[in-house]
């Protein structure tokens, strides 16, 4: 009786430290998925903002040296072949 006694309480504590360590590991997964999809929600809005920055950078060039002169035009371009 006390044997079976002590194999109850043990398998019963087992039981809920079993339920604790599956509560914990999963609130550690979702924890990890939860960082996990704001860093790529992160990084997607980076991306996204260097590809605008990069599209209004071309747009002032091209707007820049469509209104320049030839002579002027010209004169860039040797300079910038030289370098």
């Amino acid at each position: 009786m006390l044997i079976a006694r002590l194999f109850a309480t043990l398998r019963t504590r087992m039981a809920l430290w079993g339920g604790l360590m599956v509560i914990f590991l999963a609130a550690l997964r979702v924890a990890r998925r939860q960082g996990r999809q704001a860093a790529e929600a992160e990084f997607a809005i980076r991306a996204a903002d260097a590809r605008i920055r990069a599209l209004r950078t071309s747009h002032e060039v091209t707007h820049e040296i469509e209104n320049l002169s030839d002579d002027e035009r010209n004169r860039r371009l040797d300079r910038w072949m030289r370098d």
